[in-house]
Protein backbone atom coordinates (compact mmCIF):
# COMPACT_ATOMS: atom_id res chain seq x y z
CA UNK A 1 0.00 0.00 0.00
CA UNK A 2 0.92 3.18 -1.08
CA UNK A 3 2.08 5.58 1.85
CA UNK A 4 -0.51 8.44 2.49
CA UNK A 5 1.46 12.02 1.61
CA UNK A 6 0.62 14.88 3.73
CA UNK A 7 -0.29 17.71 2.26
CA UNK A 8 1.66 21.30 3.13
CA UNK A 9 0.22 23.50 4.81
CA UNK A 10 0.92 26.89 3.73
CA UNK A 11 0.50 28.53 6.79
CA UNK A 12 3.55 27.00 7.90
CA UNK A 13 5.78 29.24 5.12
CA UNK A 14 5.37 32.45 6.83
CA UNK A 15 6.17 30.47 10.73
CA UNK A 16 8.72 32.24 12.75
CA UNK A 17 11.62 29.83 14.61
CA UNK A 18 11.04 30.89 18.11
CA UNK A 19 14.19 32.34 20.02
CA UNK A 20 14.22 29.40 22.70
CA UNK A 21 13.79 25.82 21.98
CA UNK A 22 13.81 23.01 24.58
CA UNK A 23 15.97 19.29 22.86
CA UNK A 24 14.57 15.97 24.88
CA UNK A 25 16.89 15.90 27.36
CA UNK A 26 16.00 19.45 28.73
CA UNK A 27 18.47 21.89 27.01
CA UNK A 28 17.94 25.15 25.62
CA UNK A 29 19.49 26.73 22.14
CA UNK A 30 18.25 29.42 19.87
CA UNK A 31 16.68 28.11 16.53
CA UNK A 32 16.60 31.60 14.95
CA UNK A 33 20.67 31.35 15.15
CA UNK A 34 22.17 30.24 11.72
CA UNK A 35 25.17 28.23 14.10
CA UNK A 36 23.67 25.97 17.08
CA UNK A 37 25.56 24.41 19.78
CA UNK A 38 23.25 22.69 21.31
CA UNK A 39 24.60 20.69 24.87
CA UNK A 40 23.40 17.30 25.32
CA UNK A 41 23.84 14.66 28.17
CA UNK A 42 26.58 13.50 26.56
CA UNK A 43 28.73 16.18 24.60
CA UNK A 44 27.84 19.38 22.42
CA UNK A 45 26.34 19.18 18.73
CA UNK A 46 26.91 21.72 15.97
CA UNK A 47 24.43 22.90 13.30
CA UNK A 48 25.71 25.22 10.30
CA UNK A 49 23.32 26.51 8.22
CA UNK A 50 24.70 30.08 7.01
CA UNK A 51 27.01 28.30 4.14
CA UNK A 52 24.04 26.45 2.91
CA UNK A 53 23.05 29.11 -0.05
CA UNK A 54 19.41 27.62 -0.29
CA UNK A 55 15.86 29.86 -0.24
CA UNK A 56 15.27 31.52 2.98
CA UNK A 57 12.31 29.55 3.51
CA UNK A 58 13.54 26.05 2.89
CA UNK A 59 16.51 27.09 5.35
CA UNK A 60 13.86 27.73 7.97
CA UNK A 61 11.82 24.83 7.05
CA UNK A 62 15.01 23.06 7.46
CA UNK A 63 15.83 24.40 10.78
CA UNK A 64 12.53 23.80 11.91
CA UNK A 65 12.36 20.07 11.06
CA UNK A 66 15.93 19.37 13.21
CA UNK A 67 14.31 21.44 16.06
CA UNK A 68 11.76 18.67 15.84
CA UNK A 69 13.93 16.01 16.06
CA UNK A 70 15.97 17.31 18.61
CA UNK A 71 12.56 17.69 20.93
CA UNK A 72 12.05 14.15 19.84
CA UNK A 73 14.66 11.98 19.18
CA UNK A 74 18.05 11.31 20.51
CA UNK A 75 20.33 14.10 19.72
CA UNK A 76 22.35 11.35 17.68
CA UNK A 77 19.23 10.32 15.66
CA UNK A 78 19.14 14.47 15.33
CA UNK A 79 22.90 14.86 14.22
CA UNK A 80 22.43 11.69 11.67
CA UNK A 81 18.97 13.39 10.04
CA UNK A 82 21.05 16.58 9.93
CA UNK A 83 24.25 15.32 7.92
CA UNK A 84 21.85 13.74 5.27
CA UNK A 85 19.83 15.80 4.48
CA UNK A 86 22.50 18.66 4.31
CA UNK A 87 24.57 17.02 1.55
CA UNK A 88 21.40 16.62 -0.60
CA UNK A 89 20.34 20.84 0.21
CA UNK A 90 23.98 21.25 -1.08
CA UNK A 91 23.53 18.35 -4.44
CA UNK A 92 20.11 20.69 -4.70
CA UNK A 93 21.91 24.21 -4.79
CA UNK A 94 24.36 23.05 -7.73
CA UNK A 95 21.27 21.47 -9.91
CA UNK A 96 19.23 24.54 -8.99
CA UNK A 97 19.71 26.58 -6.24
CA UNK A 98 16.54 28.95 -6.01
CA UNK A 99 14.55 25.30 -5.54
CA UNK A 100 11.96 26.31 -2.66
CA UNK A 101 11.57 22.00 -1.54
CA UNK A 102 13.80 18.68 -2.12
CA UNK A 103 12.33 16.69 -5.03
CA UNK A 104 13.15 13.23 -6.16
CA UNK A 105 15.77 14.21 -8.37
CA UNK A 106 17.51 15.33 -5.37
CA UNK A 107 17.58 12.15 -3.78
CA UNK A 108 18.50 10.36 -6.51
CA UNK A 109 21.45 12.32 -7.46
CA UNK A 110 22.23 12.12 -3.98
CA UNK A 111 22.40 8.35 -4.18
CA UNK A 112 24.44 8.45 -7.41
CA UNK A 113 27.11 10.35 -5.42
CA UNK A 114 27.74 7.69 -3.07
CA UNK A 115 29.85 5.06 -2.68
CA UNK A 116 28.85 1.20 -3.03
CA UNK A 117 30.07 0.83 0.42
CA UNK A 118 28.26 3.76 1.56
CA UNK A 119 24.92 3.41 -0.08
CA UNK A 120 23.09 2.79 3.44
CA UNK A 121 23.42 6.57 4.07
CA UNK A 122 20.89 7.06 1.11
CA UNK A 123 18.50 4.57 2.90
CA UNK A 124 19.26 6.98 6.25
CA UNK A 125 18.97 10.49 4.03
CA UNK A 126 15.50 8.95 2.81
CA UNK A 127 14.03 8.05 5.96
CA UNK A 128 14.84 11.38 7.65
CA UNK A 129 12.94 13.03 4.15
CA UNK A 130 9.66 10.98 5.05
CA UNK A 131 9.75 11.63 8.72
CA UNK A 132 10.29 15.74 7.43
CA UNK A 133 7.02 15.05 5.51
CA UNK A 134 5.10 13.62 7.84
CA UNK A 135 5.65 16.24 10.08
CA UNK A 136 3.89 18.47 8.11
CA UNK A 137 6.85 21.18 7.24
CA UNK A 138 7.07 21.90 3.84
CA UNK A 139 10.02 21.52 2.13
CA UNK A 140 9.26 18.12 0.59
CA UNK A 141 7.46 17.84 -2.57
CA UNK A 142 5.18 15.22 -3.71
CA UNK A 143 7.92 13.67 -5.84
CA UNK A 144 10.32 13.37 -3.39
CA UNK A 145 8.12 11.65 -0.84
CA UNK A 146 7.23 9.04 -3.83
CA UNK A 147 10.98 8.58 -4.50
CA UNK A 148 12.01 7.88 -1.09
CA UNK A 149 8.94 5.67 -0.54
CA UNK A 150 9.86 3.74 -3.80
CA UNK A 151 14.36 3.67 -4.03
CA UNK A 152 15.82 0.50 -2.70
CA UNK A 153 16.72 0.28 0.73
CA UNK A 154 20.56 -0.56 1.86
CA UNK A 155 21.96 -2.03 5.25
CA UNK A 156 24.80 -0.80 6.53
CA UNK A 157 28.11 -2.79 5.81
CA UNK A 158 28.29 -4.95 8.76
CA UNK A 159 27.86 -8.07 6.99
CA UNK A 160 30.12 -7.33 4.39
CA UNK A 161 32.59 -7.19 7.03
CA UNK A 162 31.83 -10.11 8.86
CA UNK A 163 31.81 -12.15 5.75
CA UNK A 164 35.34 -11.09 4.21
CA UNK A 165 37.10 -11.20 7.82
CA UNK A 166 37.88 -7.50 7.05
CA UNK A 167 40.83 -6.88 9.02
CA UNK A 168 39.95 -2.95 9.14
CA UNK A 169 36.33 -3.27 10.00
CA UNK A 170 35.46 -6.81 11.06
CA UNK A 171 35.79 -9.22 14.05
CA UNK A 172 39.22 -9.34 15.42
CA UNK A 173 40.88 -12.53 14.88
CA UNK A 174 41.33 -15.18 17.85
CA UNK A 175 45.00 -14.27 17.35
CA UNK A 176 44.42 -10.63 17.41
CA UNK A 177 41.96 -10.34 20.21
CA UNK A 178 44.46 -12.87 22.03
CA UNK A 179 47.57 -10.64 21.51
CA UNK A 180 45.88 -7.30 22.13
CA UNK A 181 44.64 -8.07 25.32
CA UNK A 182 47.90 -9.67 26.58
CA UNK A 183 49.74 -6.62 25.61
CA UNK A 184 47.14 -4.97 27.31
CA UNK A 185 47.88 -6.72 30.83
CA UNK A 186 51.19 -6.58 29.95
CA UNK A 187 51.54 -2.89 29.95
CA UNK A 188 49.11 -2.25 32.92
CA UNK A 189 51.76 -4.73 35.18
CA UNK A 190 54.72 -2.82 33.80
CA UNK A 191 53.33 0.62 34.93
CA UNK A 192 52.99 2.37 31.25
CA UNK A 193 48.93 2.21 30.82
CA UNK A 194 47.13 3.71 33.92
CA UNK A 195 44.40 2.37 35.90
CA UNK A 196 41.61 4.20 34.44
CA UNK A 197 42.94 3.56 30.87
CA UNK A 198 43.49 -0.38 31.56
CA UNK A 199 39.97 -0.42 33.16
CA UNK A 200 37.87 0.85 29.79
CA UNK A 201 39.87 -1.17 27.38
CA UNK A 202 38.74 -3.85 29.47
CA UNK A 203 35.55 -3.47 29.93
CA UNK A 204 35.30 -2.74 26.76
CA UNK A 205 36.40 -5.94 25.26
CA UNK A 206 34.65 -8.02 27.92
CA UNK A 207 31.25 -6.53 26.77
CA UNK A 208 31.56 -4.58 23.38
CA UNK A 209 29.30 -1.73 25.06
CA UNK A 210 28.80 1.46 22.34
CA UNK A 211 31.42 4.81 23.82
CA UNK A 212 28.45 6.10 24.18
CA UNK A 213 27.43 3.82 27.03
CA UNK A 214 30.97 3.61 28.70
CA UNK A 215 30.65 7.45 28.52
CA UNK A 216 27.16 7.56 30.49
CA UNK A 217 28.45 5.16 32.86
CA UNK A 218 28.31 5.80 36.92
CA UNK A 219 29.95 4.67 39.58
CA UNK A 220 26.58 3.53 40.79
CA UNK A 221 26.45 1.37 38.18
CA UNK A 222 28.55 -1.29 39.24
CA UNK A 223 27.14 -3.93 41.44
CA UNK A 224 29.32 -5.90 44.08
CA UNK A 225 28.20 -8.31 46.44
CA UNK A 226 29.71 -11.11 48.77
CA UNK A 227 29.18 -14.83 48.37
CA UNK A 228 30.36 -17.88 49.72
CA UNK A 229 32.72 -17.95 47.39
CA UNK A 230 33.73 -14.63 47.34
CA UNK A 231 32.91 -11.18 45.66
CA UNK A 232 30.53 -11.07 42.84
CA UNK A 233 30.33 -8.23 40.11
CA UNK A 234 27.37 -6.66 37.77
CA UNK A 235 27.32 -4.09 35.61
CA UNK A 236 24.23 -1.88 34.82
CA UNK A 237 24.65 -0.85 31.10
CA UNK A 238 22.93 2.10 29.97
CA UNK A 239 21.25 1.69 26.88
CA UNK A 240 21.23 3.52 23.97
CA UNK A 241 19.58 3.88 20.50
CA UNK A 242 16.28 2.90 21.96
CA UNK A 243 13.78 4.55 20.40
CA UNK A 244 11.77 7.34 22.83
CA UNK A 245 14.10 6.12 26.14
CA UNK A 246 15.71 9.83 27.29
CA UNK A 247 19.09 9.44 28.92
CA UNK A 248 20.02 6.56 31.32
CA UNK A 249 16.68 5.41 31.56
CA UNK A 250 16.74 2.00 30.83
CA UNK A 251 19.82 -0.34 31.81
CA UNK A 252 20.86 -3.88 31.01
CA UNK A 253 22.88 -5.71 33.98
CA UNK A 254 25.72 -7.33 32.60
CA UNK A 255 27.64 -9.76 35.03
CA UNK A 256 31.14 -9.47 34.96
CA UNK A 257 34.12 -12.32 35.45
CA UNK A 258 35.73 -11.78 38.81
CA UNK A 259 39.13 -10.20 37.10
CA UNK A 260 37.28 -7.53 35.11
CA UNK A 261 35.74 -6.69 38.56
CA UNK A 262 38.56 -6.49 40.59
CA UNK A 263 39.67 -3.57 38.37
CA UNK A 264 36.56 -2.18 37.81
CA UNK A 265 36.14 -1.61 42.11
CA UNK A 266 39.43 -0.18 41.73
CA UNK A 267 38.68 2.08 39.22
CA UNK A 268 35.61 3.33 41.21
CA UNK A 269 37.54 3.27 44.06
CA UNK A 270 40.13 6.36 43.39
CA UNK A 271 37.13 8.00 40.94
CA UNK A 272 34.89 8.05 44.80
CA UNK A 273 37.80 9.64 46.15
CA UNK A 274 38.20 12.12 43.63
CA UNK A 275 34.43 13.36 44.18
CA UNK A 276 34.57 13.74 47.31
CA UNK A 277 37.87 15.84 47.35
CA UNK A 278 36.00 18.25 44.37
CA UNK A 279 33.48 18.19 46.40
CA UNK A 280 30.75 16.06 44.94
CA UNK A 281 26.76 16.57 46.51
CA UNK A 282 26.67 12.94 45.67
CA UNK A 283 29.87 11.23 44.62
CA UNK A 284 28.06 7.62 43.56
CA UNK A 285 27.01 9.96 40.57
CA UNK A 286 30.44 10.59 39.19
CA UNK A 287 31.23 9.12 35.56
CA UNK A 288 33.06 5.90 36.02
CA UNK A 289 35.88 7.47 33.30
CA UNK A 290 35.72 11.09 34.44
CA UNK A 291 37.73 12.84 31.26
CA UNK A 292 41.00 14.01 31.95
CA UNK A 293 41.23 17.52 30.10
CA UNK A 294 38.57 20.51 29.59
CA UNK A 295 38.56 19.78 25.66
CA UNK A 296 37.45 16.58 26.39
CA UNK A 297 34.37 17.26 28.02
CA UNK A 298 31.54 19.55 27.88
CA UNK A 299 31.39 20.56 31.53
CA UNK A 300 33.64 21.16 34.23
CA UNK A 301 33.47 23.73 36.71
CA UNK A 302 35.72 22.59 39.52
CA UNK A 303 32.71 20.58 41.83
CA UNK A 304 32.31 18.01 39.79
CA UNK A 305 34.47 14.90 37.87
CA UNK A 306 33.90 15.94 33.88
CA UNK A 307 31.61 13.97 32.20
CA UNK A 308 33.42 12.49 28.92
CA UNK A 309 31.88 12.80 25.18
CA UNK A 310 31.41 9.21 23.26
CA UNK A 311 34.27 10.28 20.75
CA UNK A 312 36.86 10.77 23.78
CA UNK A 313 36.20 7.45 24.96
CA UNK A 314 36.87 6.29 21.37
CA UNK A 315 39.98 8.05 21.08
CA UNK A 316 41.20 6.90 24.66
CA UNK A 317 40.15 3.29 23.69
CA UNK A 318 42.37 3.94 20.20
CA UNK A 319 45.16 5.39 21.79
CA UNK A 320 45.63 3.10 24.39
CA UNK A 321 44.97 0.19 22.07
CA UNK A 322 47.23 1.22 18.70
CA UNK A 323 50.02 1.80 21.53
CA UNK A 324 50.48 -1.63 22.49
CA UNK A 325 51.93 -1.89 18.77
CA UNK A 326 50.73 -5.63 18.18
CA UNK A 327 50.46 -6.13 14.93
CA UNK A 328 48.26 -8.41 12.68
CA UNK A 329 49.08 -12.43 11.71
CA UNK A 330 46.75 -11.34 8.56
CA UNK A 331 48.12 -8.23 7.29
CA UNK A 332 51.87 -8.15 9.36
CA UNK A 333 50.96 -4.41 10.34
CA UNK A 334 49.85 -3.00 13.38
CA UNK A 335 45.53 -3.88 14.43
CA UNK A 336 43.37 -1.69 13.19
CA UNK A 337 41.64 -0.69 16.27
CA UNK A 338 38.44 0.91 16.82
CA UNK A 339 35.48 0.51 18.90
CA UNK A 340 33.29 -1.23 16.46
CA UNK A 341 35.61 -3.40 15.99
CA UNK A 342 35.85 -4.24 19.64
CA UNK A 343 31.73 -4.97 19.34
CA UNK A 344 31.73 -7.21 16.36
CA UNK A 345 34.33 -9.54 18.26
CA UNK A 346 31.78 -9.54 21.09
CA UNK A 347 29.32 -10.51 19.11
CA UNK A 348 31.34 -12.83 16.64
CA UNK A 349 32.48 -14.39 19.79
CA UNK A 350 29.49 -15.11 21.33
CA UNK A 351 28.00 -16.86 17.87
CA UNK A 352 31.21 -18.69 17.82
CA UNK A 353 29.91 -19.92 21.62
CA UNK A 354 26.37 -21.10 20.09
CA UNK A 355 24.60 -17.94 21.30
CA UNK A 356 21.07 -17.75 20.04
CA UNK A 357 19.54 -14.44 18.22
CA UNK A 358 18.11 -13.10 21.29
CA UNK A 359 20.98 -13.33 23.87
CA UNK A 360 23.64 -11.89 20.69
CA UNK A 361 21.11 -9.23 20.86
CA UNK A 362 20.95 -9.08 24.29
CA UNK A 363 24.99 -8.90 24.50
CA UNK A 364 25.29 -6.07 22.06
CA UNK A 365 21.87 -4.10 23.12
CA UNK A 366 20.21 -4.80 20.24
CA UNK A 367 16.28 -4.23 19.64
CA UNK A 368 15.86 -6.14 16.68
CA UNK A 369 17.09 -9.51 16.39
CA UNK A 370 18.29 -8.73 12.28
CA UNK A 371 21.63 -7.58 13.41
CA UNK A 372 22.29 -10.46 15.64
CA UNK A 373 21.44 -12.72 12.77
CA UNK A 374 24.46 -11.16 10.81
CA UNK A 375 26.70 -12.88 13.39
CA UNK A 376 25.29 -16.04 13.32
CA UNK A 377 25.08 -16.14 9.52
CA UNK A 378 28.72 -14.61 8.74
CA UNK A 379 30.22 -16.16 12.10
CA UNK A 380 33.81 -15.76 11.79
CA UNK A 381 35.79 -19.34 11.70
CA UNK A 382 37.72 -20.10 14.50
CA UNK A 383 40.99 -21.79 12.72
CA UNK A 384 40.05 -24.91 12.09
CA UNK A 385 43.16 -26.22 11.81
CA UNK A 386 46.47 -25.24 12.16
CA UNK A 387 49.33 -27.07 11.13
CA UNK A 388 53.70 -26.47 11.38
CA UNK A 389 53.56 -24.89 8.17
CA UNK A 390 50.68 -22.41 8.52
CA UNK A 391 52.43 -21.61 12.21
CA UNK A 392 56.04 -21.00 10.86
CA UNK A 393 54.01 -18.34 7.98
CA UNK A 394 52.00 -16.79 10.86
CA UNK A 395 54.86 -16.42 13.03
CA UNK A 396 56.83 -13.54 11.50
CA UNK A 397 54.03 -11.60 11.24
CA UNK A 398 52.48 -12.45 14.31
CA UNK A 399 55.47 -11.46 16.69
CA UNK A 400 53.54 -13.50 19.24
CA UNK A 401 57.08 -14.15 20.85
CA UNK A 402 58.13 -11.06 23.07
CA UNK A 403 61.66 -12.77 24.56
CA UNK A 404 65.28 -13.05 23.40
CA UNK A 405 67.28 -16.06 22.15
CA UNK A 406 70.41 -17.06 25.02
CA UNK A 407 72.63 -19.47 24.93
CA UNK A 408 73.59 -21.66 27.76
CA UNK A 409 75.81 -21.01 30.45
CA UNK A 410 75.37 -17.39 30.85
CA UNK A 411 73.18 -17.17 32.71
CA UNK A 412 74.00 -14.08 34.78
CA UNK A 413 74.73 -11.58 31.27
CA UNK A 414 71.30 -12.62 29.88
CA UNK A 415 69.76 -11.62 33.46
CA UNK A 416 68.62 -14.97 33.72
CA UNK A 417 67.22 -15.70 37.04
CA UNK A 418 66.49 -19.45 36.98
CA UNK A 419 65.78 -22.31 34.49
CA UNK A 420 62.51 -23.41 32.79
CA UNK A 421 61.73 -27.39 32.73
CA UNK A 422 58.99 -28.32 30.94
CA UNK A 423 57.42 -31.07 28.40
CA UNK A 424 54.30 -30.49 26.22
CA UNK A 425 52.75 -33.90 27.10
CA UNK A 426 51.68 -34.30 31.13
CA UNK A 427 53.50 -37.61 31.62
CA UNK A 428 57.04 -36.72 29.89
CA UNK A 429 60.18 -35.98 31.92
CA UNK A 430 60.94 -32.02 32.14
CA UNK A 431 63.64 -30.88 29.85
CA UNK A 432 65.53 -27.86 30.31
CA UNK A 433 63.80 -25.09 27.89
CA UNK A 434 65.00 -22.21 28.45
CA UNK A 435 65.96 -19.22 31.08
CA UNK A 436 63.69 -17.23 32.70
CA UNK A 437 63.80 -13.69 33.95
CA UNK A 438 61.66 -13.36 36.69
CA UNK A 439 62.72 -13.06 40.24
CA UNK A 440 60.67 -15.05 42.35
CA UNK A 441 57.70 -17.82 42.02
CA UNK A 442 55.71 -17.75 38.31
CA UNK A 443 52.57 -19.87 38.96
CA UNK A 444 51.82 -20.12 35.19
CA UNK A 445 51.72 -23.28 33.27
CA UNK A 446 55.06 -24.45 31.33
CA UNK A 447 56.14 -24.19 28.73
CA UNK A 448 53.10 -23.22 27.39
CA UNK A 449 52.88 -19.82 29.31
CA UNK A 450 56.59 -18.93 28.77
CA UNK A 451 56.64 -18.44 24.95
CA UNK A 452 54.71 -15.48 24.75
CA UNK A 453 56.30 -14.03 27.80
CA UNK A 454 59.17 -11.84 27.41
CA UNK A 455 61.22 -12.97 30.43
CA UNK A 456 61.48 -15.96 28.40
CA UNK A 457 65.04 -16.24 27.16
CA UNK A 458 64.64 -19.89 25.17
CA UNK A 459 67.73 -21.56 24.29
CA UNK A 460 69.12 -21.72 20.81
CA UNK A 461 69.77 -25.53 21.00
CA UNK A 462 66.77 -26.00 23.24
CA UNK A 463 64.56 -28.76 21.79
CA UNK A 464 61.63 -26.30 20.47
CA UNK A 465 60.93 -28.03 17.37
CA UNK A 466 59.58 -30.95 19.36
CA UNK A 467 57.55 -28.47 21.53
CA UNK A 468 55.92 -27.29 18.73
CA UNK A 469 54.73 -30.86 17.21
CA UNK A 470 53.58 -31.78 20.82
CA UNK A 471 51.34 -28.65 20.91
CA UNK A 472 49.81 -28.99 17.38
CA UNK A 473 49.03 -32.59 18.30
CA UNK A 474 47.34 -31.42 21.77
CA UNK A 475 45.69 -28.64 19.35
CA UNK A 476 44.15 -31.33 17.27
CA UNK A 477 43.49 -33.61 19.58
CA UNK A 478 41.36 -30.70 21.21
CA UNK A 479 39.48 -29.89 18.06
CA UNK A 480 38.95 -33.77 17.72
CA UNK A 481 36.94 -33.88 20.80
CA UNK A 482 34.90 -31.27 20.02
CA UNK A 483 36.37 -27.96 21.94
CA UNK A 484 37.21 -25.52 18.60
CA UNK A 485 36.93 -22.73 21.29
CA UNK A 486 39.25 -24.58 23.94
CA UNK A 487 41.68 -25.30 21.09
CA UNK A 488 42.25 -21.93 19.50
CA UNK A 489 43.74 -20.66 23.19
CA UNK A 490 46.67 -22.79 21.95
CA UNK A 491 47.23 -20.98 19.17
CA UNK A 492 49.41 -17.80 20.45
CA UNK A 493 51.99 -20.18 21.63
CA UNK A 494 52.21 -21.75 18.82
CA UNK A 495 52.49 -18.96 17.07
CA UNK A 496 55.03 -18.23 19.41
CA UNK A 497 56.83 -21.25 19.27
CA UNK A 498 57.11 -21.00 15.66
CA UNK A 499 59.10 -18.05 15.90
CA UNK A 500 60.99 -19.25 18.15
CA UNK A 501 61.92 -22.38 15.80
CA UNK A 502 62.37 -20.01 12.73
CA UNK A 503 64.75 -17.99 14.81
CA UNK A 504 66.90 -21.20 15.76
CA UNK A 505 66.92 -21.94 12.04
CA UNK A 506 67.57 -18.55 10.43
CA UNK A 507 70.86 -18.99 12.47
CA UNK A 508 71.51 -22.12 11.67
CA UNK A 509 71.84 -24.01 14.68
CA UNK A 510 70.55 -27.90 15.35
CA UNK A 511 68.36 -28.58 18.40
CA UNK A 512 68.68 -31.29 20.62
CA UNK A 513 67.29 -34.57 19.88
CA UNK A 514 65.44 -34.89 23.27
CA UNK A 515 62.20 -36.00 22.64
CA UNK A 516 59.21 -33.86 24.20
CA UNK A 517 56.23 -35.07 22.28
Amino acid sequence: MRARIPSANPRNADYELPEHAETRDGYTFNPREDDWEVVTDTGRLHFHYGDLPIDEGLKRSFKRFIMSRLRSASPGTAAASYRYLRHILKILVDTDKDAKSIRGIHLVNYRASLEQTHLHCSTDANDAVRAWARLGIPGISRDALITANEMPRHVKPRRRALRLKCPVNGAYSNLEYDGLYKALHQGFAEGTISLDNYSLCLLSGAIGARPIQLASLRICDLKISSTASGKSYVIAIPRAKQRGAGYRKLFTERPLIEDVGIILEAQVRLVRVKAYACGMSDPEQAPMFPASHAASTFIGDGTVLAQPTSATISQRIVYVMEGLGVKSERTGEPINVHATRARRTTGTRAAQAGRSFEEIAAILDHSSLNAAKSYIEYCVDLLQSIDRKLAMLLAPMAQRFAGKLATRGNDSNQEIQHHVFGASHEGEGPVDIGGCGKHGFCGLGKPVACYTCRLFHPWLDGPHEAILEGLLARRRRMAEDGSPIVAATLDDTIVACAEVVRQCLAKGLPFQEQSVG
